[in-house]
């Protein structure tokens, strides 16, 4: 599964594209501002336009092999366009919707199929249930949350995020560093931590790796992605929520996952080189800390 698609598409199609507020409205007029030179597809059969872009009434209108296409719909309209979008050989897609295996069965079944769907494509998928991806060094972005001065964003830190709140709150203050990635992961259904931590560990533009994470759901993968991103040189900084059973089981009502043993991860950090903080003081100090010229040695 290759992520160049999703995280650095050259060409987008919005499912859902509207001139009303909403994600669809939101990822159109980002991507504008941010001063994207791709190609853009808005697909809504009630518009001929939106902002200004020609707007297609159905995805069949879309030329084949988009990179990557966000769907800004409802989660019961999302199937058959998803297998359509595989079927052309779009390279990924963002589910900003939730409605999946957060939300019982019916939803685990939606989400089952979603993921026979792109496994079979071989396309990277980000969700369901997240806010999406900014890339901003290539001026991309599929996120469906506001930015109100995507010029100050980018930066060296690349943010792998179970919880869109976690996003929007770090994307308000970059003053002490910015991003080159930001991707909310929702319920990694396809496309999981490891694999965006694997990516990350070659991208040019990331310095330093942060996650907040509720939960691993391939650990021998997660290991061998913090693995290489320490023999990359990149820290990989980690929130790692979930200590209390309270909170395990809200993950579980959240993304679907299982949070886990916090010892038994803290000692697999440990072991493979990762920096685990406690809470989001900590995480941002360590973040700022990590734009030092020199990386800092010993204990101290």
């Amino acid at each position: 599964m290759q992520l160049d698609r999703l995280l650095t598409p050259k060409s987008i199609a919005i499912y859902g594209a509207s001139e009303n507020r909403g994600p669809g409205r939101r990822i159109m007029g980002m991507l504008e501002k941010l001063g994207y030179e791709g190609d853009i597809y808005p697909i809504n059969p009630r518009y001929d336009a939106v902002l200004g872009q020609p707007c297609f009434a159905s995805l069949e209108d879309v030329p084949e092999g988009v990179d990557a296409i966000v769907f800004c719909v409802n989660h019961r309209l999302v199937l058959e366009p998803f297998h359509l979008a595989a079927a052309r050989g779009f390279g990924g897609a963002v589910i900003l919707d939730n409605g999946f295996s957060e939300s019982g069965d019916d939803g685990k079944e939606r989400q089952a199929e979603i993921v026979a769907m792109a496994r079979d494509a071989g396309m990277a998928v980000c969700g369901p249930n997240c806010m999406g991806i900014i890339s901003t060094h290539q001026k991309t972005s599929l996120y469906s949350g506001n930015l109100v001065d995507p010029g100050q964003l980018p930066g060296n830190v690349s943010l792998v995020t179970h919880s869109g709140s976690i996003a929007i709150g770090l994307l308000t203050d970059c003053r002490r560093f910015g991003f080159s990635h930001l991707i909310s992961a929702g319920n990694e259904a396809v496309t999981t931590t490891a694999d965006y931590i694997d990516y990350l560990a070659d991208d040019p533009n990331t310095r330093v790796i942060a996650t907040f994470t509720e939960t691993v759901r391939n650990p021998e993968s997660y290991v061998a992605a913090l693995d290489k991103a320490a023999d990359c040189g990149k820290p990989v900084v980690v929130l790692k929520v979930g200590h209390s059973e309270r909170t395990r089981n809200a993950i579980s009502g959240h993304t679907g996952g299982l949070a886990g043993e916090s010892g038994v991860f803290s000692q697999v950090l440990k072991r493979h080189r990762a920096i685990e903080v406690g809470d989001m003081d900590e995480l941002t100090e360590v973040l700022a800390c990590c734009q030092g010229t020199r990386w800092p040695t010993g204990n101290n």
